[in-house]
């Protein structure tokens, strides 16, 4: 009964663990670039990063020999008859297409903020700009609608003939659970694992695993 219940604990946890969302928030604007990775309720920012202290310059020693790469060094030939690298990862490319087709489905924009403020020196330059952003903003927004979930947006595009050039602020944050995180990895790992193990045969090795078949 109690290992019943450990288990039903442990359970749970994970369940609430796999609800967890995570993802990225990225705001552009005249202020700069800003990326922070989400975590549930926590935002970690990653770019621009606080500037670290520099180390002291280390003294120069003596010379040493320059060693080979590692990747040099213990590089092997394939085998005759075995299938280079490059041709193995392209055999990864039709799965590495279904995990991105499913993780789009997926994703979840929690927040997509967009202010375009449209100016310049030439009024009717700037009526023509401001016609085509949002001749855009038309052709953009039903493909993210209808490709993801969008829990919020707000658009604003505005003219403003005293500026000399157009501003625009952006700011976006997706995110998606650890939960389809796990399933997605498993799921389509395992399938590029079997995939990469079977075109790593020989090519005569493969005939004869066919011919048997």
């Amino acid at each position: 009964m109690t290992f019943l219940k450990v288990l039903l604990i442990v359970l749970a946890v994970l369940w609430l663990i796999s609800l967890i969302r995570v993802g990225g928030r990225v705001r552009y604007g005249e202020a700069g670039l800003f990326a922070s990775v989400l975590a549930g309720p926590f935002k970690l920012q990653v770019f621009p990063m606080k500037a670290k202290k520099r180390d002291k310059p280390k003294q120069a020693g003596k010379a040493k020999k320059e060693k080979p790469p590692i990747a040099e060094k213990h590089k092997k030939e394939p085998k005759e008859g075995q299938p280079g690298t490059l041709s193995r990862l392209m055999k990864l490319l039709p799965v590495a297409g279904q995990a991105c087709g499913a993780l789009k489905r997926k994703i979840r924009i929690d927040d997509l903020e967009l202010q375009l403020i449209w100016g310049g020196s030439d009024p009717a330059a700037i009526a023509l700009g401001y016609g085509q952003a949002n001749a855009a903003l038309g052709m953009i927004w039903p493909i993210l609608d209808n490709n993801f979930k969008v829990k919020r947006h707000s658009f604003q595009i505005d003219l403003d003939y005293g500026r000399t050039q157009p501003g625009v602020e952006l700011t976006a944050a997706l995110t998606f659970t650890i939960g389809q995180i796990v399933t997605l990895s498993v799921h389509y790992g395992v399938k590029a694992l079997v995939i990469w193990m079977k075109s790593g045969r020989p090519a005569v090795k493969r005939q004869e695993a066919m011919s048997h078949e």
